[in-house]
């Protein structure tokens, strides 16, 4: 295309020539997102942001932390002597904390002396209404994304049926789990084994709280969803989370750890919200490939007539080339976001507070900076040696870095040599990683 427009500057002129190219590459653009907002992926965003998905998350994470976490240390104090810290102790043993962190996490979920039976009994009843109402915000997020209508006293009923479910799948799953860590090469079933329980989890719940008027397996994708996303993320908060516990409590003591653990609470969160928005519009999408996958794993309603796709269904999404160009942009993504947290972990004096999320979104900030002022030392009229360019390349990295820690709160750098060398290393991290990304991005 650029090679078209260029060769006939001298029939038509450089200018119009120029005109016609940024034309074209804007009708592009547009194009794709238009196709991209047509598509499933972009169907799905819409489904989240009609569904207020960020305050939703917001929420539940707050009241999974008030009202579920005390309900589970609260069942905690009937275990047998000497188990009655499971809850601290599983924290403990997931993260690998040690030293303050544990000391806190012990602290922070430690089971009262004085609790009684009767108080315990007491208490639970009124923890059981502060559950009941949790539920019943997760049962309004899943009826708002499958577009059910409230059903009055038999939605309270659910929600309270829901909630034992949901303590004793929780229980009963932990003690599965714990079973698989004992068995040899455990490392091999455990991320298997979470996907499975967590499906059977995450299918079983909906189904209760959407008051069983959506047949199960219409709810096994967004289950599937969950239980995968749930998984990948339980792998990846026990690397940031020790740190990200051990740096909080350092810096405020017992209230640091409840500032961590409700950033990891709204993590899971907005992956529950997002998988159920995802569960829905896979639902109603009637594109060749999801109903090829309804038809084979049989996911749809078998007493409901089948919907026949139109012809905008057939037409309507992303094209093969989109897809690629979503999965590589996502890839890039994916490999600076690690680079960025190997230069927090090498770098003294690079920071990057609020857990995965903070470091996605400081990984974008770096990539849009990148892309506007990277190129700075290839135009540069000036000789360039190996040793210049690379010397020079050194310093536009730190100051990209210095940059991104303006522009976002969510870096923190103490001074500008701290910058060079965590940009020596994201550029290091970056190189090695895209080495293997790259024979993988050729065949997309």
């Amino acid at each position: 295309m650029l090679d078209r427009w260029l060769t006939k500057r001298d029939d038509d002129g450089g200018s119009d020539a120029r005109d016609r190219l940024i034309a074209t590459a804007g009708g592009d653009i547009t194009d794709l997102a238009r196709r991209l907002a047509d598509s499933f992926l972009g169907r799905c965003v819409q489904r989240f942001v009609d569904m207020t998905g960020i305050d939703r998350s917001m929420v539940l994470a707050s009241q999974a932390f008030t009202s579920l976490i005390p309900l589970l240390i609260l069942i905690a104090t009937w275990a047998p002597a000497g188990k009655e810290n499971v809850i601290a102790d599983s924290v403990i043993r997931k993260f690998h904390l040690e030293g303050d962190a544990a000391s806190a996490v012990t602290q922070l979920f430690a089971v009262p002396e004085s609790a009684t039976g009767s108080v315990s009994t007491f208490s639970a009843l009124l923890l059981l209404i502060s559950g009941t109402s949790f539920t019943r915000r997760f049962q309004r997020m899943y009826r708002s994304a499958y577009e059910q209508e409230k059903a009055g006293i038999r939605s309270g009923v659910y929600s309270t049926l829901g909630l034992i479910v949901m303590l004793v799948e929780v229980f009963v799953l932990y003690g599965a789990r714990a079973v698989v860590a004992y068995l040899p090469l455990s490392w091999l079933f455990t991320l298997p084994f979470a996907i499975v329980t967590g499906t059977m989890l995450w299918t079983s719940i909906p189904y209760l709280l959407l008051n069983r008027e959506v047949h199960w397996r219409r709810l096994v994708f967004g289950g599937l969803v969950s239980a995968v996303a749930t998984a990948i993320y339980s792998v990846i908060s026990t690397i940031y989370m020790p740190d990200t516990l051990e740096r909080y409590t350092q810096e405020f003591g017992l209230f640091g750890v409840t500032i961590a653990l409700i950033g990891w609470l709204l993590a899971i969160a907005f992956i529950l919200v997002g998988s159920a928005a995802v569960g829905a519009q896979f639902d109603v999408c009637l594109a060749p490939w999801a109903m090829s996958l309804k038809t084979r794993f049989k996911l749809e309603d078998p007493d409901l007539p089948r919907p026949e796709p139109t012809e905008a269904d057939l037409s309507s999404g992303m094209t093969t080339d989109d897809i690629r160009l979503v999965i590589r942009v996502l890839g890039s993504w994916g490999i600076l976001t690690a680079a960025v947290w190997a230069a927090t972990v090498v770098v003294p004096g690079i920071n990057v507070p609020g857990g995965f999320s903070a470091y996605v979104v400081v990984s974008l900030v770096l990539g849009l900076v990148s892309a506007l002022l990277g190129a700075v030392p290839r135009i540069l009229p000036v000789p360039q040696p190996v040793l210049v360019v690379a010397a020079l390349s050194l310093v536009i990295n730190g100051l990209l870095l210095v940059i991104v820690a303006w522009v976002s709160p969510g870096l923190e750098i103490d001074n500008f040599g701290a910058a060079m060398a965590g940009g020596l290393v994201i550029a290091g991290v970056t190189t090695a990683l895209e080495v293997l990304w790259n024979p993988i991005r050729k065949h997309l």
